[in-house]
């Protein structure tokens, strides 16, 4: 049927795409002529649609009603706007439930989910999981090759502390542990289990960690096991698409490392990312996109942010003009190559009828409406360059799904992070952060690169807060690296926990003590700074939380050392560098504040030759090079006046100025700079 089909798309050049989620399943078909009108209008190229409409395409077991389905999709395609396909699997129907009520899954309180909401069911459960592949087969045998769909995406915002505590889940739990650890007592000795008399003795006596003490280690491999729950169940999703169609697969899922973005999209084609930052928070995304155009070949897609606010029954708050543009402009310089609105139009009821939009409930276009505009017409104009370019940068830094689901359950020393754990967020990302952010605000463009990823073509690496650096051949990979010339960042919180989260016995690190020749003398967590720290040259180093103190080899140069606080601390080292190989290590043992970090910082471009921008620090600059082209991308992102220096000639795609030496940039502005 669909190799008859004819599209031709609303803009010559598709990329950089952008887009909205659309429920048609809201609207009488009237309205969605309408709707579609304006997304012409507006310059909307491509729409989301199906993800939570099961029981229109399936409304009982085994009547399937696709019709109103290819009427939107002809009305789309018409229009010459091209379609991403979602699978439903994140909402069952009542009558799918109802097949076996324990598909509800049950949270570590013992209470079970009720139907209402969405991601409400237990990805190990037997019936869940035919009836979830069963739709997504029938809908890729009837979408498969339809031409006007040019992307799938399965299931919605899969997580990985939506964790089950069923039957099915501890069974499964039971296996995973077998199969990692063979036998029992293997188990126990490896997470010390004569402590407390923990000692099991089957696995099968090995309890779901849910409402009491539980041992950490325990406590990471649930984790872990849940994770991979999930992991499969959308793999095994991405198969039955892949029998039968061409287009991109991916799994939109939101700013969480609780599971490994790398393994997820492993057997996926393009990763698809929903964030709803706002104009105080939007420095955050950077790190997440450096993240992404490393995981899969295909750029990523940024497949939700907000037009202006987020909300369910209340709104969260408007953003001021221009915060759209930039915001909307940022997934793209960085690597992506779709930005997509959550929603289309306004829910004339139900659940988030108060977040924002592109069209009201009744039709009428939001405030936005002409920014979006704006949007999609510079798009076109910047799509040639940015098509045809892709981001380049010599640093990168590292990001460890393990080590944060790992930190979770060991702090190993206090900052803020009981209240972060209240707060449900990271203390993992938190840590991260503290370097990402003063480091991106210094015109630092660095890849974030998963635990298996190379090094080769990086002259600088930053390895903070992993806790383990044991995971594959990662050490080995390292040390190589370094030794053909790398200089590497290491620290704090790094290489001072096995894969399990145990203390080394023989040693105080995995690798970095030998890899130096340092030792690592003494660790003292100190969130309330009693310990003071100057550098080398008297000045005062301002740091917290944690320090590790260290005895280093005569060829290496200290850069800090303890100065005042417990008399047999006085004189240690707690950040150095030396020569290894042909490359260097750069250790650092404390958390400083954002003034040292820079300096740091500053120290290891000088010592790897690696570059930064001359940028104001609200600039988020990316350096894009191929098919003879290069340049420079870049946006503002906190509504400030800023400067970038260039080091040639360059024209602005989007506005046609002509630039050498020194370019301003205007509070939320992007420019697309060709040299």
């Amino acid at each position: 049927m669909s190799e008859n089909i004819k599209f031709e798309p609303l803009r010559k050049n598709m990329t950089p795409m952008l887009g909205a989620a659309y429920y048609p399943e809201d609207w009488d078909e009237s309205e969605q002529v309408k709707d579609i009108e304006n997304m012409v209008k507006v310059g909307i190229n491509v729409v989301r649609i199906a993800e939570f409409a099961w029981r229109m395409m399936e409304p009982s077991d085994g009547q399937f009603e696709f019709g109103w389905l290819h009427r939107v999709i002809d009305r789309l395609g018409n229009a010459g706007i091209a379609v991403i396909l979602g699978t439903p699997s994140a909402t069952p129907p009542k009558w799918v439930e109802e097949k076996d009520p324990n598909m509800l899954s049950i949270d570590k309180t013992g209470l079970r989910q009720l139907h209402g909401g969405r991601r409400h069911c237990c990805s190990n459960n037997p019936t869940y999981r035919k009836y979830s592949f069963r739709i997504a087969e029938k809908m890729a045998v009837e979408f498969g090759d339809d031409p006007r769909i040019i992307g799938w995406q399965i299931d919605n915002e899969i997580l990985g502390p939506a964790d089950c505590c069923c039957e099915h889940c501890h069974n499964g739990f039971i296996e995973y542990l077998k199969d990692k650890y063979k036998t029992v007592d293997n188990l126990n000795r490896q997470f010390n289990h004569n402590i407390f008399s923990q000692w099991y003795d089957s696995f099968e006596q090995i309890p779901s960690p849910t409402h009491s003490w539980q041992n950490p280690h325990i406590l990471l491999e649930w984790k872990t096991f849940n994770m991979l729950s999930h992991v499969r169940f959308i793999h095994e999703q991405a198969d039955v698409l892949h029998k039968y169609v061409k287009a991109p697969i991916g799994t939109d899922m939101m700013p969480t490392v609780d599971i490994d973005y790398d393994l997820m999209n492993s057997k996926l084609d393009v990763v698809q990312f929903n964030h709803y930052n706002a104009d105080d928070n939007l420095w955050l995304m950077p790190f997440w996109f450096d993240y992404f155009r490393n995981v899969t070949e295909h750029p990523f897609w940024n497949t939700e942010t907000a037009t202006c606010w987020s909300g369910g029954t209340a709104g969260t708050g408007c953003q001021p003009e221009g915060f759209c543009s930039a915001n909307s402009w940022l997934p793209i310089i960085l690597g992506g190559e779709a930005n997509m609105y959550w929603l289309w139009r306004q829910h004339w009821a139900g659940h988030e009828l108060m977040h924002g939009s592109v069209l009201y409930a009744n039709g009428r276009p939001m405030h936005i409406f002409s920014e979006v505009q704006k949007i999609a017409a510079d798009y076109e104009k910047a799509s040639d360059f940015l098509t045809n370019t892709r981001v380049k940068t010599d640093i990168a830094m590292q990001v460890s799904s393990h080590n944060n689901n790992m930190n979770e359950h060991q702090l190993v020393s206090y900052e803020n992070a009981i209240g972060i754990l209240a707060n449900h967020k990271s203390p993992y990302l938190s840590r991260l952060r503290k370097f990402y952010g003063p480091m991106h605000a210094h015109g630092i463009r660095t890849d974030v690169l998963g635990e298996n990823k190379g090094f080769d073509g990086y002259k600088l690496l930053f390895s903070i807060n992993m806790l383990t650096l044991e995971i594959g051949d990662m050490p080995e990979r390292i040390e190589k690296w370094v030794k053909d010339g790398g200089t590497w960042f290491v620290g704090p919180l790094t290489d001072i926990r096995t894969s399990v989260g145990a203390h080394y016995t023989d040693r105080a690190m995995g690798m970095v003590e030998r890899l130096t020749g340092a030792e690592l003398v003494d660790s003292i967590p100190d969130p309330n700074s009693k310990i003071k720290m100057s550098w080398a040259d008297g000045s005062e180093f301002k740091c917290t939380q944690w320090h590790q103190l260290y005895n280093v080899p005569e060829n290496a140069e200290v850069l800090a050392t303890v100065t005042d606080g417990y008399s047999t601390l006085l004189g240690k080292a707690v950040a150095f560098k030396v020569k290894v190989g042909k490359g260097s290590v750069i250790v650092l043992g404390t958390m400083p504040n954002e003034q040292e970090i820079i300096k740091l910082c500053d120290i290891a471009l000088e010592e790897s030759g690696a570059k930064r921008f001359n940028a104001s620090s609200s600039i988020i600059a990316a350096g894009r090079e191929g098919n003879g082209m290069r340049g420079i991308a870049l946006t503002e992102i906190a509504g400030k006046e800023g400067t970038i220096e260039i080091d040639c000639p360059m024209t602005d795609i989007l506005t046609g100025e002509s630039f050498e030496g020194t370019v301003p940039v205007a509070p939320w502005q992007t420019r697309i700079l060709k040299a």
